[in-house]
Formats: C-alpha cells, structure tokens, sequence
C-alpha cells in the first residue's frame, strides 16, 4: 500500500506520529538568565526611590523543603533590597540561596511592605530566578518562580527581624512540577541607621 503526504499529513494530525519537543529547543539556562536580565533591568530603569527606608542586605537561614524528607535541607540566604520605588513604594532585591545539598537559587524579586502595626510589617513578594538543582532536590525546570510573606519587626534603627514562608515552582514550564516550600528567619541591615522620627 502506497503511503503518500496525503497520508502522513493525516497521521500527523491523528497523533500517529511523534509530537515535537519544542520545550527542547529553547535551553533552560538561557531563558533563566533572559528572565532575570529583564526583570532586572525593568526594576533599574525606574529606580526613583522613597526617602523614608533604607536599602538593605537581608541574611537568612532556614529549612528547605517542609513539605518532603530532604537530608542537608538548611538553606542559606543573601539579599540585597533596594530603597522603596515612588511607584507604590515597591522594593525591587537580588538575591542568592544556597542549600547543604549543593542546590542553589539566584534571583530577582519584587516586595512591598504593609505596616500592621507601629512596629510591624507584613510583606508580600513574588520573585523568578534560575535554580541549579542536586539529586536530593530536583523542581523540573532551570526557571522557578518564588512567591512569599514575611511578617517583620522594624527597630528604631531601621533594623529588622523577620520570619517568611516562600513557595517555589516552576509554574507549569515543564511537566514535572514538584515545588517545595522553605521557612526562613533573617536579619535585614539597613544601609542608613538613622532613627525614625
């Protein structure tokens, strides 16, 4: 039986023949590093700040992965945050995690501060980065989108001392999509200790 276009264009429209993989096409650590570099320069290009708070660097440790058994699971963080933006007084950061398990995270973000109380601060934010996964930690893709809440206290000497949940996942860029959660407690110094009036 003869097998012409006709034919192999009706397989290909049946599901016959082998679907494309076009998810191979595009390398992952590319579209990490496009993701980040626009996200980054967007963030930069609009850098007009508030006066009110400082810059500062965040340092964290915690636990990765709560929702799973993971052996060398302490994470560490890294944080730059950039002085509030007029724009909504959103805060622009960069930052580096590193895990004992040899996994790593290096991100930009976006947060914005709501005061709960005179002393107290419940902040939002949602980040993408590129993830370099370790067999005791594997999230099915390069790109992973970090969503999260700290509930902070800010000292008079604009120091602050928080605890934050975040959420990591790849959001749906590849099949395999396991996500893990952290829980993180840090210290953010401020580049300016001046006192609040």
């Amino acid at each position: 039986m003869k097998t012409d276009g006709n034919t192999a264009g009706s397989n290909a429209g049946r599901g016959l023949l082998p679907p494309r993989n076009d998810h191979a096409r595009v390398p992952q650590n590319s579209l990490a590093h496009g993701l980040i570099a626009t996200v980054l320069i967007a963030s930069l290009s609009c850098y007009v700040h508030a006066d009110s708070d400082p810059a500062l660097l965040n340092l964290s440790i915690g636990e990765e992965g709560l929702d799973r058994s993971l052996n060398n699971a302490t994470r560490y963080g890294i944080e730059y945050r950039f002085k509030p933006l007029s724009f909504h007084r959103i805060v622009p950061s960069i930052g580096n995690v590193w895990i004992d398990n040899g996994a790593t995270f290096t991100y930009v973000e976006m947060r914005r501060d709501f005061q709960l109380a005179e002393k107290w601060l419940l902040t939002p934010s949602f980040g993408v980065g590129g993830f370099h996964s370790e067999p005791g930690l594997r999230l099915g893709h390069s790109t992973e989108f970090r969503s999260g809440i700290e509930l902070s206290h800010r000292f008079d000497n604009q120091f602050r001392l928080g605890l934050a949940i975040f959420h990591l996942s790849n959001g749906g860029l590849s099949r395999d999509n396991p996500g893990t959660e952290s829980l993180v407690f840090s210290v953010s110094i401020p580049f300016s200790t001046s006192t609040q009036e």
